[in-house]
């Protein structure tokens, strides 16, 4: 199933999901995994998607697709469309640079879930294109405050399983510290396995590899803001060492954070 629309196209398939050739986009691609498991290779790394996991590619993303074992969606976003509802949700007018991680969210499953279930009903031309018009707002604003990036140190946790939402919340207001599983464990009524499973289950990342990559994330203010080296920001933020904040940093960005930092400055 192909649904075009002047913001961008949808792509829902079963078949033909082997390997594909190298691409080289010019829109923010959505993928979604809804079941099954799926792999996709970049430059320097590949990531893999469970079921319920999604991942947003900025334009320009070399990737290729290695497989993906049941169902995959695609959904691609003009940049254009993508930086006007940005400026009007914040002002901004700069283009977004979104952060890439596999990841999982119940408010982007339930927009896919109404999405299948809707282009699955009977309907005309006209409401099909009205439909998708008001849909693609709805899922720039859902991208735009779910998945952080250049135009956000923010990463919603709303919605989350109750155990999960506490051990977040916990690691935002206090990132920059040193966090063992057990502790963890302790905020919540679960074992260390329980607890570890249904983490990964809900946000499709590893508590410390959340922990990660938020301290990567919140480490954009310092770099926007301050003239702070990056060994003093990578320590500020709770890396241990700077060889480590430099490899998840680039790995979610693409770029080191020194050049990161000129990228933003010189806007």
């Amino acid at each position: 199933m192909i649904e075009e629309h002047t913001n961008g196209l949808l792509l829902n398939r079963t078949t033909m999901l082997g390997e594909r050739n190298w691409r080289d986009d010019d829109t923010y691609k959505l993928i979604f995994s809804p079941s099954g498991h799926a792999a996709y290779q970049f430059q320097k790394h590949s990531i893999e998607l469970s079921d319920g996991e999604s991942m947003l590619l900025n334009p320009h993303e070399i990737h290729k697709q290695l497989r993906h074992t049941s169902e995959k969606w695609i959904i691609e976003l003009q940049p254009v469309f993508i930086a006007e509802v940005a400026k009007e949700l914040s002002g901004s007018t700069v283009d977004p640079m979104f952060a890439l991680v596999a990841c999982k969210h119940p408010l982007l499953h339930q927009w896919f879930s109404t999405t299948r279930l809707y282009l699955g009903m009977p309907a005309t031309e006209k409401e099909r294109a009205l439909w998708l018009e008001n849909s693609w707002i709805q899922l720039a604003m859902v991208l735009l405050r779910l998945v952080p990036g250049s135009h956000s140190d923010k990463w919603d946790i709303n919605g989350y399983e109750p155990n999960v939402h506490v051990v977040l919340d916990a690691l935002k207001q206090s990132y920059h510290q040193d966090w063992t599983l057990d502790e963890m464990v302790q905020l919540t009524q679960l074992g260390k396995y329980q607890f570890s499973h249904l983490f990964k289950k809900e946000t499709g990342l590893s508590p410390y590899s959340w922990l990660q990559i938020y301290r990567a994330i919140q480490s954009q203010k310092l770099l926007r803001h301050t003239d702070d080296s990056i060994l003093s920001v990578a320590m500020q933020v709770g890396f241990k060492n700077v060889s480590s904040y430099h490899a998840v940093f680039r790995r979610i960005y693409g770029l080191t954070p020194g050049l990161f930092r000129k990228s933003i400055r010189n806007i």
